[in-house]
């Protein structure tokens, strides 16, 4: 970024260029900001006092619609909004990412403000990431894509567009799966143990269970597609998958361990197909392998006892989640000699005893009553008993009742959604 600075790649007022050469230093400007956040910096208005950026570069269109996506419908609901592109959108994520990453280099070390509290973190980046949501026209998400019926010969056509729009994709869900990440939650939440809302619980297990399933989603979608893909970010995407598959695979339940298990191998082996083109991606792999053999050997060695803990080196798991860890330290002594060249001290072993957080509670099948066919939000009715208490004047309701008020009461709720913008965000099936 000091490069970019002496070459004053930041202005554009008072010079008289072509537009080409225009573009070009708007490319160099933000490919240098992109790579420098996406390994965990960012920069702000102190690097560039007069608070000046070029304007992003210029996008790829978007590729035609599909036969059942070409709804103009559902464009309306954006047109208010203008569409930068999405490569623009692609460089606003990353300065979310590289708020995360700073996240991430705190090793989970306990604050004094817990992560619901609004002054947190943990809240100031979730909520930024919803206010970077709202800013995002409809055509660049998941739903309009119907990726489900692009065929490999559209996405190699069209390269330069499912390029970025897969890392946005990417950024997206890795930044939600580090805030949630079970590790970072279960080291900053020590000092809360007692007093954590089941709130917070629900929401966090949730978020992880939704996005790890959503990089899961794209890595089998490459496999059925032939669709190679070369980008390496995509590759600690998945290894960032792959520790959390791999810390929930130590259950009792043999099929959730057996499930987080197959998830696990299967981001393993997306990060060494990887591999074979990126040499930082190969060390990768061999640091995921490395991880599940340390953490293995020390869950079984504690299998005996009554309380499962996994006494593991933490620092096995921040040379995977720190995405500037993985780079090759030989370039740099290629690039700088040995006389300049300083090799970065080696972290010393971080070992902790750590066990996972409370599950939230949830109501199970017997609990609840059959769902309606009615009920469009798929949500259970409680038993109602024969000595239930009711409030004084109300009466027992009975089963019509409740079938009438989840009737008229959900389906208003589907009419208020279809007239705004429904929850087809960056990614959600």
């Amino acid at each position: 970024m000091n490069l970019a600075q002496c070459a004053n790649l930041g202005l554009e007022s008072g010079l008289v260029q072509s537009p080409a050469a225009r573009e070009e230093r708007r490319r160099c400007f933000w490919s240098i900001c992109l790579l420098k956040r996406l390994h965990g910096v960012d920069f702000d208005n102190l690097d560039f006092p007069d608070g000046c950026f070029p304007q992003f570069p210029e996008s790829p269109s978007r590729p035609p619609p599909t036969i059942s996506s070409s709804n103009g419908a559902n464009e309306t609901r954006s047109s208010g909004m203008q569409d930068q592109g999405i490569l623009a959108y692609v460089i606003m994520l990353s300065e979310i990412f590289a708020k995360t990453a700073k996240y991430v280099r705190r090793h989970g070390k306990p604050s004094n403000v817990p992560p619901w509290s609004s002054q947190s973190e943990y809240s100031r980046i979730l909520t930024a990431l919803m206010e970077r949501e709202t800013q995002m026209p409809y055509s660049h998400r998941f739903k309009p894509a119907n990726l489900s019926e692009r065929t490999l010969e559209d996405l190699q056509e069209r390269r330069d567009y499912w390029g970025p729009w897969l890392l946005n994709q990417f950024l997206y869900h890795t930044i939600l799966c580090l805030l949630n990440h079970p590790l970072l939650l279960s080291l900053s939440l020590r000092n809360f143990r007692s007093t954590i809302p089941e709130i917070f619980l629900q929401h966090s297990s949730d978020l992880i269970s939704s996005h790890t399933t959503w990089i899961i989603h794209f890595i089998d979608y490459f496999e059925e597609r032939s669709f190679v893909v070369s980008d390496p970010f995509l590759g600690y995407s998945a290894a960032v998958v792959a520790t959390i598959e791999l810390q929930l695979s130590f259950t009792e339940n043999t099929s959730i361990r057996e499930e987080k298990r197959n998830r696990f191998y299967k981001c393993v082996s997306f990060v060494q197909t990887l591999g074979r083109k990126w040499p930082h991606m190969a060390r990768l792999a061999d640091r995921l392998q490395s991880l599940e053999d340390a953490v293995s050997a020390s869950y079984e060695l504690e299998s005996g006892a009554q309380n499962k803990y996994l006494l593991i080196d933490l620092s096995r798991f921040w040379e995977i989640l720190e995405y500037s860890s993985n780079s090759d330290a030989e370039s740099a002594r290629r690039m700088f000699g040995d006389s300049l060249y300083s090799e970065a001290p080696t972290p010393g072993a971080e070992v902790s005893q750590t066990s996972p957080l409370p599950e939230p509670f949830r109501l199970h099948t017997q609990q609840s009553l059959p769902q309606s066919p009615t009920s469009q939000f798929n949500i259970q009715t409680p038993i109602i008993t024969a000595d239930a208490q009711y409030p004084m004047g109300v009466g027992s309701p009975t089963y019509d009742e409740y079938s009438i008020l989840a009737t008229n009461f959900f389906s208003q709720a589907q009419d208020f959604l279809r007239s705004g913008d429904p929850r087809n965000g960056f990614g959600n099936l």
